[in-house]
């Protein structure tokens, strides 16, 4: 019991000593209370964008085939052995250039027969003909001279012709892509030979939907892309549409477009399945905004622009959708700093600080 009471004793000490120092400290004067300072305004990070007027290119795309400008089999125009073959599958052609020749030897053979009998008969005819005018001899004499020089003179003809078509030549530039005889093989006249392509040039097949054809014409423009294949396409090649077929298909209600495309750097081949771009239709200064820059409120799209580094609401009307572009029809002026980034972040009258006006 005594020692609670000697407890309590020192408790009392040190409550009375503590209230001694606080007011020795205060020298006598009373304590101001300081009113708590506000809150900080939170400021949000946002990506800014100048409004302009631009002018757009609505486009769409669809999926084509490529075929070669020209596809040929060429053939053996005379029967014989094959002498004698040139280039190698796959190789460069130029127009003219020989592939393989069938017997020349036997046509040069030929030829330089005709050619002798040719020249035999025109001395003897030109003979006949000076004794003609000496009346030496007939008429008849001479027209007879003339009927045979005149047959020596086709048959010298058809003798070049023989040894120029005992040479398989290349019609076009292209590349020989198959050899179908071999050297030493004997042909029949129009037997397959060769295939050559030509694909400095090439024509891309689309099937156009109802919808669209009539809105394409002939010699419009277009872009081909090579179908991507792990990752992008590239640039789009030049196009140009050659052809719309009047009849549609009666089982998918699509017409067929030819669009001619420059292939001179040899990037596509035939057959490659391809994505081809024409033009809709060209909307001429028209304001537009980045899809993701709309944000929509209870069902109303709605964009946020900066203004004295607030954040503003702006009701907006959209029009067409062009590629990740949306055409702003109402709401918008030029030279507004329209918020592209942190829009989803902030309210109207927030505190905004914008970069890349």
């Amino acid at each position: 019991m005594k020692s609670v009471h000697v407890r309590l004793i020192h408790i009392a000490c040190l409550a009375l000593l503590a209230s001694l120092t606080l007011t020795g400290c205060s020298n006598g004067e009373e304590t101001e209370v300081q009113p708590p300072s506000p809150p900080l305004e939170k400021v949000t990070n946002v990506a800014l964008s100048t409004v302009v007027r631009q002018d757009i290119q609505e486009t769409f795309t669809l999926p084509g085939t490529l075929e070669a400008w020209e596809d040929l089999t060429l053939a053996a125009e005379m029967a014989g052995p094959i002498r004698w073959i040139g280039p190698k599958e796959g190789d460069r052609l130029k127009k003219g250039e020989a592939i393989l020749r069938i017997d020349p030897e036997r046509r040069e053979a030929e030829l330089a027969r005709d050619q002798i009998e040719f020249e035999l008969q025109q001395k003897h005819m030109e003979r006949r003909r000076t004794l003609v005018e000496r009346e030496l001899v007939s008429q008849q004499e001479f027209e007879d001279a003339r009927k045979v020089f005149e047959h020596a003179q086709a048959q010298l003809r058809l003798s070049k012709v023989a040894l120029d078509k005992s040479t398989l030549r290349s019609p076009v530039d292209g590349i020989l892509d198959r050899l179908l005889v071999d050297r030493g093989e004997y042909v029949s006249e129009g037997d397959a030979a060769a295939v050559v392509m030509q694909v400095n040039r090439l024509r891309a097949l689309v099937d156009v939907p109802e919808k669209e054809i009539l809105g394409l014409a002939v010699g419009g423009k277009a872009l081909v892309f090579a179908a991507p294949v792990r990752g992008g396409s590239g640039p789009g090649l030049d196009g140009e549409i050659i052809h719309l077929s009047y009849g549609a298909d009666p089982a998918t209600r699509t017409y067929q477009a030819k669009i001619a495309v420059d292939n001179s750097a040899g990037t596509l081949r035939p057959g490659m399945i391809v994505q081809v771009a024409f033009s809709r239709r060209q909307l001429t200064q028209v304001i537009a905004v980045p899809l993701y820059a709309l944000v929509d409120r209870d069902g109303v799209k709605v964009v946020y622009i900066e203004e004295g580094g607030k954040a503003q609401l702006r009701p907006v009307k959209v029009g067409p959708i062009v590629g990740d572009l949306a055409v702003i029809e109402e709401g918008l002026a030029p030279r507004e700093h329209l918020i592209v980034k942190g829009q989803h972040l902030v309210k109207a009258g927030a505190s905004v600080l914008g970069e890349g006006k």
